[in-house]
């Protein structure tokens, strides 16, 4: 090993010696000084039978080629599941030996060798098919061409190029012609046709897997393959072995590591050090079992907008909507993603189709837009339009500001596209829960002319025998809506309220009005009507307020009709027995596992008689979070305010004890 070291770091001085003479005219050490350190290098390489690619004793010649050739990979290689939860790393080490290892943030690479000779390289393209580029490979910084090791020898990798090279090469391009990351540089300069032009941007390879190798003393285990190839002259992955121990510092001290060495990483990979072990578990169709990432943000990806499309929400505002080209996002296929509002729009600087945006999953899930480039100059035929004109029936836009955030919203107060999103989220199941009205459905009655209020949804009975004629509508499936609808009727003051999409006014608001007037809806209506206080009641400030005595000001007419159309039952909050979170507020953030989605947990503290609020205060009673060290904001603000952290599998021991 260190003979080693003494190769890299002569082939490092040589070629800075190189540099200075024949690019800056200036000689740092005299001829023979220089012939010395040359002469001793050469014999080393001979001696341990390691040469790397850019070692001055061999001279490279640059190669072009006309296009890059598709190759069939040996093995699949598939993405990785991914998690944002320490927790989850936890979970899966289990009391398993793992490797923790960082994950580099470049361009995947298997290189092959046969009898010591670096033979083929190829990226990882759609993980089954990639594109050789054997001539750029020689040209990285730190591979070694010839190894000492006969046999066949499969190593994989990351190209990538550190903060420091990405920064000088930077520094001498136009602001225009600047790239955004390492990660877009070295991906462009890998597959280069022209290897002398990825010989100028200081590509290295980090390995961090050897697939395959004919030694199998080394079979087994993943760090002895590991360390196996590092003697033969690689760059490995920085890693450490990972026990039941404190995962929060095991990431934190690789963090370190990677921004000391400069190696951009997007996280860290965790993997069974045991390697039979990991592929027992098997695979899915989209990635292996034996490995975790564990991502610190969201993976984003370039593509093209081809339009924004203006949407109705149920209040009327229009939302913008990027519709791009196709991309493949953590395994499925990504091509619309929402803007929220003009503000966004604006600052993300959505100017034109064919604009290049990139695009990335929030929080694994939602499709978001992260940046779209800047545009000097946009054609005409091209721009992309604020709509003046509502899409939905053609009335004049309006631009609101809203919190110092700008919306558009539709003029006309009779617009269909507002009814079509008010019957859907009153008939949604947190609300009146009726089953078999579909947005579509619902959009076909609207149509039609039965639809053009909340009360008409009980009227639809007198369309019963056209309602047997249309397509997709069979006797029994009409009989089955008809009688959903009357089941509706028997329904609660909370989820009247809710579904009456009152700004503002959300499902926990609901309940706290229906509770402060047991539930009797005639006696709520009457006291509304009147002007009714609700900043007396817990969580609701003045905007609230307002958004209540608005609504019932422009609407008492149309509720006091829909009231009628109900028969309300006790909330089930109700009850002469105290409850188990009676008097507690709950704040839910982050990820959860003993429950599907935060709906379902929602639903389980107010079962139970507690409140949920969206923020920390010192109302709060508790935090619920399983990343209990969290340094995000909810958890920063609940110590300062000392509010108990609690994580999911406590909240169970809270309302099961």
């Amino acid at each position: 090993m260190d003979k080693l070291k003494r190769i890299k770091k002569l082939t490092h001085q040589l070629n800075h010696y190189r540099d200075s003479y024949y690019n800056n005219s200036v000689s740092e050490i005299s001829d023979h000084e220089y012939d010395d350190l040359f002469d001793e290098l050469k014999r080393l390489e001979e001696e341990t039978n390691i040469v790397m690619a850019n070692s001055p004793t061999h001279t490279v010649g640059y190669e072009a080629k006309s296009k890059l050739e598709k190759v069939k990979h040996s093995h699949p290689m598939l993405s990785l599941d991914k998690t944002k939860s320490v927790d989850d790393l936890k979970k899966f080490a289990s009391d398993k030996d793992c490797l923790l290892m960082c994950k580099m943030d470049g361009l995947t690479v298997l290189l092959t060798y046969e009898n010591g000779e670096l033979i083929q390289a190829e990226t990882r393209g759609n993980g089954e098919e990639g594109e050789i580029i054997t001539h750029n490979a020689r040209v990285f910084e730190n591979i070694p061409i010839h190894i000492d090791y006969t046999g066949h020898l499969e190593v994989e990798g990351e190209a990538i190029i550190t903060y420091g090279d990405f920064e000088r090469i930077n520094s001498k391009l136009p602001e225009n012609e600047k790239y955004k990351n390492p990660r877009n540089l070295v991906s462009g300069s890998v597959r280069q046709l022209d290897s002398n032009i990825a010989a100028q941007r200081h590509i290295k390879f980090i390995a961090w897997k050897v697939p395959k190798i004919e030694d199998s003393k080394y079979d087994k285990y993943f760090a002895k393959k590991l360390e196996q190839v590092k003697e033969l002259g690689f760059d490995i992955v920085p890693y450490i072995i990972y026990f039941e121990d404190t995962v929060e510092n095991r990431v934190a001290l690789l963090k370190n590591t990677a921004k000391e060495l400069g190696c951009p990483i997007d996280g860290l990979v965790m993997t069974y050090n045991d390697i039979s072990y990991g592929e027992s578990l098997g695979t899915t169709g989209h990635h292996p079992k034996h490995s975790l990432a564990y991502k610190f943000y969201d993976d984003i990806y370039p593509t093209r907008l081809l339009d924004v499309e203006f949407t109705m929400g149920k209040t009327g505002v229009l939302t913008p909507t990027a519709v791009f080209e196709p991309v493949e996002i953590d395994g499925t296929m990504v091509e619309r993603a929402s803007l929220h509002n003009i503000s966004i729009m604006k600052s993300l600087g959505i100017v034109s189709k064919y604009q290049e945006i990139g695009v990335y999953k929030a929080n694994m899930i939602i499709p978001q837009i992260k940046y779209a480039e800047k545009m000097n100059c946009v054609s005409v035929k091209e721009s992309i339009c604020i709509p003046g004109v509502c899409p939905v029936c053609g009335w004049n836009t309006e631009r609101l500001k809203d919190n110092d955030t700008e919306i558009l919203v539709c003029t006309n107060p009779n617009c269909k596209g507002k009814l079509l999103g008010k019957l859907s989220h009153f008939v949604s199941k947190n609300a009146i829960n009726i089953d078999g009205l579909s947005e579509q459905t619902l959009q076909k009655f609207i149509d039609l002319g039965w639809l053009n209020s909340f009360k008409d949804i009980y009227y639809l009975s007198d369309y019963k025998e056209e309602m047997y004629k249309l397509d997709g509508f069979g006797k029994k499936s009409v009989d089955k809506l008809l009688e959903s609808i009357e089941k509706s009727r028997n329904t609660t003051l909370d989820r009247f309220i809710y579904g009456l999409c009152i700004p503002l006014i959300g499902r926990t608001a609901s309940k706290v009005i229906a509770k402060e007037f047991n539930n009797q809806a005639e006696e709520f209506y009457d006291i509304w009507c009147h002007s009714y206080d609700f900043t007396k009641l817990d969580d609701f400030g003045d905007a609230m307020n307002n958004s209540m005595k608005v609504f019932i000001r422009d609407n008492y007419g149309w509720i006091a009709e829909l009231i009628g159309e109900f028969d309300f039952r006790e909330s089930d909050n109700n009850g002469n027995v105290k409850q188990v979170l009676e008097g507690e507020t709950f704040v839910i953030t982050g990820s959860l596992k003993a429950y599907k989605n935060r709906e379902e947990l929602v639903s389980v503290i107010e079962r139970n008689g507690g409140k949920v609020s969206g923020s920390v205060s010192a109302k709060t009673s508790y935090l619920i979070n399983n990343d209990v060290a969290s340094t995000s904001g909810k958890n920063k603000k609940a110590h300062d305010l000392g509010i108990p952290i609690i994580s999911e599998g406590e909240f169970v021991q809270m309302i099961t004890s």
